[in-house]
């Protein structure tokens, strides 16, 4: 079976009131990716995490997890932490879920718009016409994924992540 190797890039962002739009670089992100390798031992399935694997096999599921770091000495607000869904792989359908101190977004344009559930358009014969519509984009064609966190306090790290099937 060939291997795998992955190249990953990382955008985090912030953005505080007092900035008008402007971006700081406040942040510090560290990017790992890393294989889970899920058995089943008398029907109870456990996960076992590789850290940094050199290479991976079609099929592997990978997890794509980012700390980020507030390093400004203050708080900040509307953080952006964006991450592509790397080369080679494909969504899986899990990520850190969206909760009361941030929201999960995706893409399906390479970044370029985002959404809780991205949509395409496909047109479709209904009783005999041709219609045009807007369906749920299927995860595996999802190209980022995003996190808006509403305030990312001094000094503090969060941990998201999201899981990738290796083509």
């Amino acid at each position: 079976m060939p291997t795998v190797l992955l190249c990953l890039t990382a955008l985090a962002a912030a953005q505080t009131p007092a900035s008008s739009g402007t971006v700081n670089k406040v942040i510090k992100f560290v990017l790992a990716q890393d294989l889970i390798k899920t058995s089943t031992v008398d029907g109870t399935t456990t996960e076992q995490v590789v850290l940094g694997p050199k290479t991976v096999l079609p099929n592997d599921i990978l997890r794509e997890e980012v700390t980020v770091t507030n390093i400004s000495g203050k708080a900040l607000n509307t953080v952006y932490v964006g991450i592509p869904v790397p080369k080679g792989t494909e969504f899986s359908g899990q990520a850190t879920p969206t909760n009361e101190r941030w929201k999960l977004l995706y893409s399906i344009d390479n970044g370029k718009t985002y959404a809780a559930t991205p949509t395409r358009t496909v047109t479709v014969t209904e009783n005999g016409k041709s219609v045009t519509k807007q369906v749920a984009a299927p995860t595996n064609t999802y190209t980022n994924v995003r996190w808006t966190v509403a305030t990312l306090k001094k000094d503090e790290s969060l941990k998201l992540s999201f899981r990738v099937k290796v083509k």
